[in-house]
This record gives structure tokens, C-alpha cells and sequence, in this order.
């Protein structure tokens, strides 16, 4: 499991808004390039389910941003240290030495606001959802093991990737001991990760069976997200899933929206 390391708070002011998160853990969109991507949500039904679903059929296929393009080296190679300690009986994980200047071009994407950056390790049997598999997913993560090993993350891009050879490149830099980053994008509280990028490192560290090592970019306060949007965003077939996430609204917590419901 991850011990967290205290966030770093980057103002962005002149943000493209190329990605854009909206609500909060109890029910979240993405936005790539004005295009909705993903919706995710709690259940809202009795439980502690999960909820994603595919909004329109955007991703990273058709335009690949300069601002990622332009950090594949420095992800490759980051140079952040992973610590490894325990506590109490279970193995822990720190990470250090992440700084702010080389994700500018990456931050930059963003719309601009106040964000919290941090770095993690994940599970090495993380489970990825695919937009292309289903139009929706639910699932119940797991709880009491220690290790963190049901976590998930959501893909923007093909999964599995293509290109065995770019895997083995980045399967070759892990066995050596250097820890390339993945990054991920969420809202407040910590439930629902995009992965914006690093398909490609995330299936090298699978095959390592090594856990992946994930940069988060979260704004520090929610974007509204309305819930006739949300309800509008979804596809057809999930409608009948989500239908106690949008009667719930709230989720014991304030609503998505910002508002009362």
C-alpha cells in the first residue's frame, strides 16, 4: 500500500483547458478536449459500489496533446524515489523528490485553478477499465486486506495499448531499478483516477509485477458539476445503473453540484 506525502499546491493561470474534471467523489466527469470521456459515481445503493460509464466516444486516439508529448522523456526516466517501510505489518510505500517545474507543460492542459499534485504507488494487479469493453462498469473494491489490492483506474486510451515494443522498453527501465510515472487525473476525495498517461508504462509494470508509480492531479476544490448534466452524459444502457447515484445525490457528503439537491 501507498503511505501518502504531502500534496504540492500549483496555482495554474493561464490553463487550456484541454482536460477538465468535474464534481467530486460522490460523482465526477472528464473532459478531454471539451469532450465528455468518462462518468463515474458511487451506487448509492445500499453498499459501497462503484459506478463508471462511457460519455461520447472521445479519448486520446484522434490528438495526442503536446503537453504530454513533451514530458515523455521526463516520464520515463522522472527520477522519484520510491521508499519502501512498513506500518505495523504492512509494507508501505513513500515517494520523493517530485517537483512542480518539469509538469508545467503538463499543468498547463488543465483549466486554470488551484490543483494538488502528488505521487503514489499502486497496486501491481490494479484493475484497468476500458472505454471500448462496455458501455458501463460496477464494481464493489475491496476492503480489509492492507494491501490496496483491488484498486482501479480508468483508461482514456487503448487497453491493453498497442505496441509490445514500447511495453518492453519501459518492462527494461523497471528491471533496472527506474520507476517511470503514470498520470492521473481525479476529483476532490479521492475516489475516481483517469489515467491520462502511461498505458503503455502501466502494462510494462504488470508484466515486472512491480508496483506502478502514479503522479495524481487533483483541483483543490471541486468544479459544480450540474446533475442534469451528469444524467445527460450517460449512455442509454447505464441509466438504469445510475439511477440511485442520481437520487442520492448528496452521497452523506456535499453534492457534485455544489448545491443542495
Amino acid at each position: 500500500m501507498a503511505e501518502p506525502v504531502a500534496p504540492l499546491t500549483v496555482d495554474v493561470t493561464d490553463g487550456l483547458g484541454v482536460v477538465e474534471v468535474l464534481g467530486n467523489d460522490a460523482a465526477s466527469v472528464l473532459y478531454l478536449s471539451g469532450t465528455p470521456v468518462w462518468v463515474h459515481a458511487y451506487d448509492c445503493h445500499g453498499s459501497v459500489g462503484e459506478l463508471a460509464a462511457r460519455a461520447g466516444d472521445a479519448g486520446w486516439d484522434a490528438s495526442r496533446p503536446a503537453g504530454l508529448s513533451a514530458l515523455r522523456d521526463w516520464l520515463a526516466e522522472p527520477g522519484l524515489l520510491v521508499e519502501r517501510g512498513r506500518r505495523g505489518r504492512w509494507p508501505v510505500d513513500r515517494v520523493h523528490g517530485l517537483r512542480i517545474e518539469p509538469l508545467l507543460p503538463l499543468l498547463r492542459l488543465f483549466c486554470s485553478g488551484r490543483y494538488l499534485v502528488s505521487a503514489r504507488t499502486m497496486s501491481p494487479t490494479v484493475t484497468v477499465f476500458d472505454r471500448v469493453d462496455a458501455d458501463w462498469f460496477g464494481w464493489y473494491p475491496g476492503y480489509g486486506s492492507g494491501f490496496d489490492d483491488e484498486e482501479y483506474i480508468l483508461a482514456t486510451d487503448r487497453w491493453p495499448p498497442p505496441g509490445l515494443g514500447t511495453v518492453e522498453e519501459h518492462r527494461a527501465r523497471i528491471a533496472r531499478g527506474i520507476r517511470p510515472a503514470l498520470v492521473a487525473a481525479g476529483p476532490p476525495g479521492g475516489a475516481g483516477r483517469y489515467l491520462l498517461d502511461g498505458h503503455h508504462k502501466l502494462a510494462a509494470y504488470r508484466k515486472a509485477r512491480v508496483r506502478p508509480l502514479v503522479i495524481d492531479i487533483v483541483p483543490a476544490v471541486a468544479r459544480p458539476l450540474p446533475k442534469a448534466l451528469f444524467a445527460d452524459l450517460l449512455p442509454a444502457p447505464a441509466r438504469g445503473e445510475f439511477r440511485h447515484a442520481l437520487r442520492d445525490w448528496e452521497s452523506d457528503g456535499p453534492p457534485p453540484d455544489g448545491h443542495g439537491t
